[in-house]
């Protein structure tokens, strides 16, 4: 998760460079790019802990109820508009 966090910084960064020193009509390829990426990453540890800790059958026939509480729906909402994010800086192109 920190991974995807670092690169949506990276994300940020690059996307003022390339606004401020691409020519028109060219896209936003490298920042969709590390869009693309963290939205990998962020695939990647939220699946890690859907399966460590949401499907815990210890925990089912210890009889302990799990709740994963708002972080584990907004981990997963920020999964969704990550990728929307990554592919809309694919297709924008520069005014």
């Amino acid at each position: 998760m920190i991974l995807s966090i670092i690169f949506s910084v990276i994300s940020l960064v690059v996307f003022v460079f390339q606004l401020f020193t691409m020519e028109k009509g060219n896209r936003f390829l490298l920042t969709g790019a590390t869009m693309l990426v963290c939205w990998l990453c962020i695939l990647i540890g939220a699946s890690i802990y859907t399966d460590r800790y949401a499907n815990s059958n210890i925990n089912y026939f210890l009889g302990f109820q799990t709740h994963h509480g708002y972080c584990f729906i907004l981990t997963w909402i920020c999964f969704c508009f990550s990728f929307i994010i990554g592919v809309l800086y694919l297709v924008l192109r520069k005014k």
